[in-house]
């Protein structure tokens, strides 16, 4: 079961691209309280969605970069996903 403060944490996590951090001081919450939380395996999975939705976005961010023909961003993507191409 999560709580009223545990659905609001992920609010703010989400809000905030799963920066932990951020989160925790906007609701003026622990870092002890979190790691506590991370013992209930559905909250646990909530996290783990948002850390997820996170990467989505920001890879969305890169894919953009890449579309504008930004080099870095296409050295990037091709050393990190292009690596069994030899990259």
């Amino acid at each position: 079961m999560i709580t009223e403060t545990q659905e609001a944490f992920l609010q703010e996590l989400s809000e905030n691209l799963g920066v932990v951090s951020k989160a925790l001081s906007k609701l003026k919450l622990t870092r002890e309280e979190y790691n506590n939380w991370l013992k209930n395996q559905e909250f646990k999975r909530r996290v783990e969605e948002v850390n997820e939705l996170s990467i989505d976005y920001v890879e969305n961010k890169l894919l953009t970069q890449i579309q504008k023909g930004d080099l870095s961003a296409i050295q990037f993507y091709l050393k990190t996903k292009g690596k069994k191409r030899g990259y």
